[in-house]
């Protein structure tokens, strides 16, 4: 009887832990996101010497601008719409902006297909700047991650989650928690503690990994590190 509380108390924490990483991972790919939007919208507006890319420049900046106070869903969709009006008419860099943000402001108003249509329409685009398809991708995967087929995800994170991917930590984090969802606990915290070790991580991203992975059953990496010493040490003791 015993056993059975103790495995009940078990999926329980799983659980919880799989919720809260979910809610801290997406946090940090909407901010990798939101960066470089930010860094996209500053060069529009030092582009603005053009006088077609001004135009455009004009619009987009002033939709984002109305984005910042997102609101009802219903004020998100037609924001939504705004962003639709300028992808329309705008060249083809803001027309990409454009559509990332018409895709996030539908998927919040609880438009999902229509944002995923867009995502996709984005991710599939091999003329697009593959910076944004990769933007788009971690867009559609932070709202999907929970109902998508878990091959279709794994698919489309499998080159951002690849060495040297500026994205791959957070890359790696939404396949932990896809990991989780499927039941597989030990794969999701040792790709935690992947993200974890990566000195190139951003340190705050470093930190909530490690925690999530040893909460989910991950040795510490100093604690494994120095069993794996005294293996070491003890061995070639032993050969002399």
């Amino acid at each position: 009887m015993v056993d059975i509380f103790d495995e009940v108390d078990e999926d329980l924490r799983a659980e919880r832990m799989a919720r809260f990483a979910r809610r801290y991972a997406i946090g940090f790919a909407v901010l990798a996101v939101l960066i470089v939007l930010g860094v996209a919208g500053w060069q529009a507006w030092l582009w603005q010497r053009n006088r077609e890319d001004a135009k455009a420049a004009t619009a987009f900046i002033a939709v984002l601008d109305k984005a910042g106070q997102r609101g009802s869903a219903a004020s998100r969709e037609a924001l939504a719409g705004d962003f639709a009006a300028v992808a329309r008419t705008a060249p083809g860099g803001y027309a990409t902006l454009a559509r990332l943000n018409q895709a996030s402001l539908l998927a919040d108003a609880g438009k999902l297909a229509q944002a995923s249509a867009i995502w996709t329409g984005l991710m599939d685009n091999d003329h697009l700047n593959p910076v944004l398809r990769q933007v788009a991708t971690l867009g559609w995967a932070s709202h999907v991650i929970d109902t998508a087929e878990p091959s279709l995800i794994q698919a489309r994170l499998e080159t951002l989650s690849a060495q040297g991917n500026p994205w791959r930590p957070v890359a790696l984090q939404y396949l932990a928690l896809l990991d989780l969802r499927t039941g597989h606990q030990a794969e999701a915290a040792k790709t935690l503690q992947t993200v974890a070790d990566d000195v190139s991580t951003p340190e705050n991203m470093r930190r909530m990994a490690g925690g999530l992975a040893q909460a989910l059953g991950a040795p510490a990496a100093a604690a494994t590190a120095a069993a794996t010493a005294t293996t070491g040490a003890t061995t070639g003791t032993g050969e002399k």
